[in-house]
């Protein structure tokens, strides 16, 4: 029996079919796209202000809630620092879509009691506060009290110092940045002649415009301001003071570094120059020139496994002509010798640094590689040649907080020095 294909047969006619097929396909296409972003909400924000979080983002109220924006500005929020997770979602809204920014806060202050003991005998003690988000605005303070003892260190015997500073980034919605700090330091200088007390009063103010872009943000920061250092001696064997010098300063920095909890990766820049000069209210000329660079590479599939690649290097022209403005080794740079091993007017710096998480994600292998020199010694005792040193030890991301890391390990020298050492420090 032949099958009919006239209307009332059981097939399914023209006219009825073809909006069904159009109603499907518009359906199937809604369901692809994201939808317009009607409004944004942040939750989790105890502390942090509303503004600081959202000046982190480029999506807006009728921007495609699209899947890789997003990310994008999940990563630009977290790279903040200040929070333990960050998390975008979306809901519906009455005319599209709402996107749902929650972050979980790090514990912004911390105050904590110093106290460091190295091979050398060096002793030291104080006190530190760190405030991370000042009235939850991005700001940042820190403040700082050490005394030491120092018996078998070359320059000093004993040192106090305080020091306090602050960082006010986007300056009432703009993109400048202020920043400043005071310091005052005293020391029990040793010298051939006899001991004398020695002190350092220092003051800085910076302005500098964030020029990065994107999000995540990526870019370069310039900026400059003004540096007064003060020196006096005191005692009855004290060679002359050298006074005091007013520094203009620029400063220039690149960063395209993203964070994440356990590790960072990508890359930053800073360069700095100082220039002062008798003619402009100073008690002698002098520029000083200073730069770095790091960064940070993942390394295989291990999560939080990275290589780090580091390089400094700084110059000091002219001057009072009374003590070395560099040095090297100690807890932070060749830490396989002691504390100012290296000290001159020109140095170098570089090292290679391997990270592994050890069954927690917060607690890394370090295996440090370095090596760096130093000429222009005020005493004649450097000649710029390169020292090494090999260490390993673990460091340690406080994920509580913002931009805590310690470390500690041991370091041996691969040129001179003292044999095997002790380090431990924290940023």
């Amino acid at each position: 029996m032949n099958r009919s294909t006239t209307p009332g047969s059981g097939a399914i006619p023209a006219t009825v079919l073809l909006p069904i097929l159009l109603g499907l396909a518009a359906s199937v296409a809604t369901a692809s796209t994201p939808g317009r972003i009607e409004s944004i909400r942040v939750d989790g924000n105890d502390t942090t202000r509303e503004p600081v979080i959202l000046r982190e983002m480029d999506l807006a109220p009728g921007d495609e809630a699209d899947a890789a924006a997003i990310e994008r500005n999940r990563q630009s929020i977290l790279d903040l620092g200040l929070f333990r997770e960050v998390a975008i979602a979306t809901e519906p809204g009455a005319s599209g879509v709402v996107l749902v920014v929650t972050v979980r806060e790090k514990r912004y202050l911390l105050a904590y009691p110093r106290l460091d003991y190295n091979s050398d005998e060096d002793f030291s003690y104080g006190a530190q506060l760190r405030w991370s988000n000042v009235g939850g605005r991005n700001h940042r303070l820190d403040a700082y009290f050490e005394k030491g003892d120092f018996p078998n260190d070359r320059d000093r015997s004993s040192n106090e110092e305080v020091r306090i500073a602050y960082r006010a980034p986007y300056i009432a919605g703009t993109r400048l940045k202020v920043g400043a700090r005071i310091e005052h330091e005293e020391q029990r200088t040793l010298a051939e002649s006899g001991d004398y007390d020695e002190s350092f009063d220092r003051a800085e103010l910076i302005l500098s415009h964030d020029g990065t872009r994107g999000r995540p943000r990526a870019g370069w920061t310039l900026g400059g301001g003004l540096y007064w250092l003060d020196q006096s001696t005191d005692g009855a064997t004290a060679p002359p003071e050298d006074g005091s010098a007013t520094a203009g300063v620029f400063v220039a920095g690149y960063q395209d570094l993203r964070f994440g909890l356990y590790s960072d990766t990508g890359r930053n820049f800073g360069a700095r120059f100082e220039a002062a000069s008798e003619d402009l209210g100073s008690d002698y000329d002098y520029t000083r020139t200073i730069a770095g660079w790091f960064e940070s590479r993942p390394l295989g599939d291990t999560p939080d496994q990275t290589l780090h690649f580091l390089a400094q290097a700084g110059v000091v022209t002219d001057g009072p002509g009374t003590r070395n403005d560099f040095s090297l080794g100690g807890s932070s740079r060749l830490r396989g010798y002691e504390g100012d091993f290296v000290q001159g007017n020109r140095y170098y710096y570089g090292a290679v640094e391997f990270l592994r998480p050890l069954h927690w994600r917060w607690l890394r292998l370090l295996a440090v590689a370095e090596a760096g020199g130093a000429d222009d010694d005020f005493r004649g005792e450097a000649d710029g040649s390169p020292y090494a040193s090999l260490g390993l030890g673990v460091r340690v991301r406080l994920t509580w907080f913002v931009d805590i890391e310690i470390e500690a390990g041991f370091a041996v020298p691969l040129r001179d020095g003292d044999g095997v050492r002790f380090f431990a420090g924290t940023n």
